[in-house]
Formats: C-alpha cells, structure tokens, sequence
C-alpha cells in the first residue's frame, strides 16, 4: 500500500511506516505540494496525507487535481488540519470529495486508530469491487428505474447485470436509451436489491440499446448492501433448488443438502 504524506515535518515518515508496518505501507514524502502533484500519476497513492497547515492555500487545488483521476475509494484524502480550521473549509472539503479531516497531530493513538478505520472501510471496497458483474436470474429481486434528464420520463426496464460500482440497463422502451447522453448524471435514480431500495446517482458510461451506468458518490453502507445481496446469490439459489425439490425428496435428504451447504 503505497502512501503519499505532503507534509514539511520529518517525524510523520517514519510514524506512518511504524504504524502501519503491518500494511507494508509504503510511504513517500514531499515537502512541496507542486512536486507532489506533478508526480501523482506515478506515484498512483493508496493513501495521501495532505498537511493543511503547511500548505493552507495547495490542499484545495491538490485534491481538485487527485479527483480528475481517481475516486474516493480508489484514492483515500486524509486532511490534517489545525483547530482553527473553519466550518466553511469543512464544507468545501466534503464538497471536494476530502475522504476525512484529522487533527494534525496524526501521533496521537486516537488518530492513529481513526486512520486504520478509514483505510480499512474504504479498501475493503475497493478490493471488493474487483469482482466480476452479476446477471440476474430468478432468484434475484433487482430492479432499478431513473427519471430521464431530458424527458422527465421515468424509465423502467430490466437490469442486465450489476456490480457495486455500477450495472447495465435495457429500457422497456428503446427511445428512451436513444435521448440520453454519454456521461451525464442521473440525480433521480432507484435501485432495489431484496427487499432494501436504494436512492442512487449514477453517470452514464455507454449508451447502446441497453445502458451502462456507474455510481456516483455511492455511500460506503449502500455500497456494502450491494456486496452482501450479490455474495447471497448461492444461498438464494440453492434455497429455491430445495423448494422445488421439496415435492420429491423427503426431509431427511433435504435436511443432509442443507447441513452440506452450511458445512
């Protein structure tokens, strides 16, 4: 795991590699923020530690910059700020994708542990989400529909296939795929997974007859009802065998394929 700390203290370099040794943390320093962003593709940081008070005027640009390339799961913004930072700027970094503000005394055991959690819940995902897409099947309760931007049409139609980071849509009506646009956003958009519906927003990646969307902003415990509904799809299949099979086997065997199952 490879973190980028944009700090100008020496103390924090070797902090960080003692405190998350058990990581293999990997961690690269810059005292200049301009240097550090222009290293950015290279450098491909799991983790950045930017130090607002050092450079009260850079972290803005910094993170503007971080998030034309990757998300905030695929890249993990940690802004170490001082106790006069203002509820203004609080806002204009949740507004800028800043994944958590932390006192700037990162030594603090307390701040420490916050990190832990922070990394923890969003590589989870992100490890996760390299799994491959579902399509469906009988057994599945998925559905989702959006408001069109355009037409103000709400759109049903079937769900294709669907993933934590995004799914593929066909409209019942094939004109409605035809007046959407590559890469706008969908602000009004629903997806049902089991019994839980999902408010989403979603950008448009590929528009053929069926639709491809990615989410946008998804919330880490929205994200994760995704995950655990999709990991349950074996349960849920081999429930429905049983049910069929219910008529012709008796309960011994089916109670032997369950115990099977569990075991």
């Amino acid at each position: 795991m490879k973190f980028l700390l944009v700090s100008s203290s020496d103390a924090l370099q070797p902090f960080l590699e003692r405190s998350f040794s058990h990581q293999a943390a990997e961690v690269i320093h810059y005292d200049n923020p301009i240097k550090a962003m222009d290293n950015l593709d290279e450098i491909e940081p799991d983790v950045v530690f930017f130090a607002a008070v050092d450079f009260p005027r850079h972290w803005k640009p910094f993170v503007t910059y971080l998030r034309n390339t990757y998300s905030r799961r695929e890249s993990v913004f940690i802004l170490l700020i001082p106790d006069s930072f203002s509820e203004e700027e609080a806002n204009k970094a949740e507004h800028l994708e800043v994944n958590a503000v932390l006192d700037e005394d990162l030594t603090s055991r307390r701040t420490v542990e916050q990190v832990r959690a922070i990394i923890t819940r969003y590589h989870r995902m992100k490890d996760i989400r390299k799994f491959s897409r579902v399509i469906p099947n009988e057994n599945d309760h998925i559905d989702f529909l959006f408001t069109n931007p355009y037409t103000f049409h709400i759109v049903r139609g079937r769900v294709l296939d669907l993933s934590s980071g995004g799914l593929r849509f066909e409209p019942w009506t094939e004109k409605e795929a035809r007046t959407i646009d590559p890469f706008s956003v969908v602000s009004a958009a629903s997806l049902r997974v089991g019994t839980r519906i999902i408010p989403v927003r979603v950008r448009v990646v590929r528009v053929q007859r069926s639709i491809g969307f990615e989410f946008v902003d998804l919330e880490i415990d929205d994200e994760s009802t995704i995950i655990d509904y999709l990991d349950g799809r074996a349960e849920r299949d081999l429930h429905a065998a049983i049910e069929r099979a219910s008529d012709t086997l008796d309960p011994e065997t089916i109670e032997k394929i369950v115990a099977a199952s569990e075991s």
